[in-house]
Parts: structure tokens; sequence; C-alpha cells
């Protein structure tokens, strides 16, 4: 009886004990479907959702800006002003030859959010689409957004006909200046040749 007792005692703990295991399984799976769950995983994805979104709107202002405001526009090149300085006119014969000294201001504007050195340069004077002068603009530099005043002396020498005889002496200056843009800020990571 006793054996009988204990059989009996050992499949009611055996009952209860599954049981136990059944209900628990119920309870963590109300557990996973309940809102407070439910809301949470929602939220890591809001989260998630809200930081690709932002990431992404850093992407596009970026774009906006290399395209828009951080692009390399080509500097602005002025003839200021032209002196003429030891004008010597030689025969009165057709064809004379004038001789004279042209003293150039010019202004280079740089439109650059970078500063732009520019390498030794030339201008050139020509008259009927022949070079009748040269001079150089020395190397230099013009910070971010500025502009700077360059003075050139050019010598020029002219073969000139019956053109004179209007007074008015048609000549054409010519000046190509070449040099790199660079980001003042960040110095060899933002470089263009020009």
């Amino acid at each position: 009886m006793e054996e009988e007792k204990k059989e009996h005692d050992l499949r009611t703990n055996q009952l209860i004990n599954g049981s136990r295991r059944v209900l628990e399984a119920e309870d963590e799976e109300l557990r996973i479907l309940s809102p407070k769950v439910m809301t949470r995983g929602r939220r890591r994805i809001k989260y998630c959702g809200i930081a690709i979104a932002v990431v992404l709107l850093q992407i596009v202002v970026l774009g906006v800006l290399c395209l828009t405001l951080f692009r390399f526009k080509d500097p602005n090149i002025k003839l200021d002003s032209t002196t003429v300085e030891n004008l010597n006119v030689g025969s009165v014969s057709t064809p004379s030859t004038i001789n004279m000294s042209l003293s150039q201001e010019i202004l280079i504007k740089n439109q650059n959010w970078g500063g732009f050195k520019y390498d030794e340069s030339a201008v050139v004077i020509s008259y009927g689409g022949v070079t009748v002068g040269q001079g150089t603009i020395s190397k230099g530099s013009i910070k971010l957004r500025k502009s700077k005043m360059v003075s050139v002396v050019v010598e020029v020498k002219v073969q000139v006909g019956n053109d004179i005889s209007s007074g008015v002496l048609g000549l054409k200056s010519y000046t190509k200046i070449s040099g790199t843009f660079t980001d003042d800020h960040a110095p060899n990571v933002v470089k263009r040749a020009f």
C-alpha cells in the first residue's frame, strides 16, 4: 500500500510539474504577444528608420553642397587699365614702325571657397593676328573669395600700314593663367589643376 501511495504521489507530482511546464509555456507565449513587447520592437524599428533617414538626409545635403557651393569655378581675369609709356613712332612712310611699352593692370578674382595658386603666365599682345609683344606674370596665390591686382609691362613693336591713318591702333591682349585650386582648411585633400 505504501508503494501504491508513493507511486500515486509520484504520478501526481509528474502531472503537477507537467502542467506547470505547460502553464509556463503558455505564459511565455502570452508575454511574446503582449503589447509591451510589441511596442519595444516597433520602437526599435522606428529608431532604426529615423537613423537611416538622418543618414540619407546628410548624404543629400552634402551632395547638394558639392554640386553648388563647393564646385570649382574658373577665376575671372579682367584687364583693369592699360597705360602707354615710351611711345616711339618710326618713319612716316608706309609701313611705319611703332615701339611702345604697355603697362597693364590685370585683376584676377578667385570665386572659389579655396585658395588659388597660379604659375608664371604670359600676356600676349597681338595686332592683326600676329604677336607683337609678350610679358610675364610672376607666380603667386590668391586667398579664397578674394581678388588680386597684377602689374605687367609688355614691350610692343608694331609694323603698321595705312591702318594708322584713322588714328586708331587695334591691339588685342590675351592672358591665360594656369594654376591649382586648393582647400585651405584641408591642404592636399581637394586639388584641381586649371
